[in-house]
């Protein structure tokens, strides 16, 4: 009887461990990811959690401003500023660590990490090129896919909307040169073929995966240990340690929507290869809009924040950050939380990227502030020109206008392509 007894009881548990494997982990981490419209509400309502904890939108490159200062203050080099607090302490900071963290969890537990060593010389020179171009572009457009373009326009800042132009005329010029790269690679890969005695650097990455994972998983554990010793002790540590955990979420849903600005804008006008995914991910770029705006929107009319939290100087410039910023994610592979993500799932291009943006964008700015702050402009919100209404009423109408110039370009491939 005590035997039988046992034996039921070892099989349940058993069996309930493999439901919460087969139902739930390998659900929500399955290799399927998540629809991108469903990424695109979840970074919308983070948005508007975020702006509230940490009384600004999520954005990325101000902290990447703070790791360049960190560095070059460690090195003895003041010329291009001083960073103002250390990285544990400083709001974007702990949001780019905390979406990394999120997205390298996510990562683990859907089985896509390993390191990708790029397959050509080419590819750590287009990583190089494409980190300076967007934090050139960061500069002028006052802020990156995020805080130039999707938080922007959050906000009602109307350098969002400028940007957004940018970024259609870099990602389509992005799109020219992933053509000619394309026929670049098949033309190398015939003479590597022809010559057969060529190894791909990419197979050679994925071997001692398992070490891989245990040696990373072991890092993110210590910086997170870390960080929640740090705030433990420290008075104003249940303000970082909440926009870690809301870093942690955007990363999370990033990861498994695979939420690819570049794609979105690099393939909607050329109609490359991924098409239909840029279709789907600016549809989650609009709701995420809406639904983010709509409750930014009443955080500002209800007097709780500030009218005019983070709405940034806006002219014709912002048009240019935006076609710098937009080209140089293509042919990086990432766009700022693009490149946080891929990295975290062990793409060393994307490292590359990371490194030339965080060491670049604070000489960039210094010298360009220093010598031409005449060319950002002035602050302008939506609620200047169209008044309180008049604002979410012009964000709303937008969006359905772009939602329906979405549609039509898919129908036009969709036509010539069935």
């Amino acid at each position: 009887m005590t035997n039988n007894t046992s034996v039921r009881a070892s099989t349940y548990r058993y069996s309930f461990r493999e439901y919460l494997r087969n139902r739930v982990i390998s659900r929500v981490f399955s290799n399927t990811g998540w629809p991108e419209w469903f990424g695109g509400i979840l970074l919308g309502i983070i948005n508007i959690l975020f702006v509230i904890w940490a009384l600004k939108p999520f954005t990325i490159y101000t902290g990447f401003l703070n790791w360049g200062r960190s560095i070059y203050s460690m090195l003895g080099i003041q010329v291009f500023g001083v960073p103002k607090m250390i990285p544990l302490f400083e709001k974007t900071s702990v949001g780019d660590i905390g979406l990394f963290t999120g997205a390298f969890i996510a990562a683990l537990l859907s089985n896509e990490f390993r390191i990708r060593l790029p397959n050509s010389k080419l590819d750590y020179i287009e990583a190089a090129i494409g980190g300076l171009l967007m934090a050139l572009g960061v500069v002028f457009a006052r802020g990156c896919n995020w805080g130039g373009f999707f938080s922007a326009i959050t906000v009602l800042s109307l350098h969002g909307y400028l940007m957004f132009i940018g970024l259609l005329i870099g990602g389509l010029l992005g799109s020219m040169y992933v053509k000619w790269r394309v026929s670049y690679d098949a033309k190398r890969l015939e003479l590597e073929l022809a010559q057969s005695n060529t190894t791909n650097p990419a197979s050679l990455a994925s071997s001692n995966l398992g070490l891989q994972k245990i040696v990373a998983t072991i890092l993110v554990i210590l910086l997170l240990v870390l960080a929640l010793t740090v705030y433990t002790i420290d008075p104003s540590g249940d303000l970082y340690l909440g926009i870690l955990l809301l870093g942690i979420a955007v990363g999370i849903v990033i990861q498994r929507s695979r939420f690819c600005f570049a794609t979105a804008f690099r393939d909607i006008v050329y109609g490359g290869g991924e098409f239909r995914r840029s279709v789907r991910l600016h549809i989650g770029i609009i709701l995420g809009i809406i639904v983010g705006a709509t409750g930014v929107f009443i955080l500002k009319y209800q007097g709780i924040i500030d009218p005019m939290l983070y709405v940034k100087s806006s002219s014709i410039f912002n048009i240019l950050g935006g076609i710098l910023f937009g080209l140089g994610m293509v042919i990086a592979g990432g766009c700022a939380s693009g490149s946080l993500w891929r990295a975290a799932e062990g793409h060393v291009k994307l490292w590359v990227a990371l490194v030339v943006s965080v060491l670049s964008y604070p000489v960039f700015k210094t010298i360009i502030e220093s010598n031409a702050k005449w060319i950002f402009g002035s602050k302008v919100s939506l609620i200047d020109i169209f008044g309180w209404n008049g604002s979410i009423l012009f964000i709303y109408v937008s969006m359905l206008v772009w939602f329906f110039i979405i549609l039509y370009l898919d129908y036009r491939r969709g036509g010539k392509y069935g």
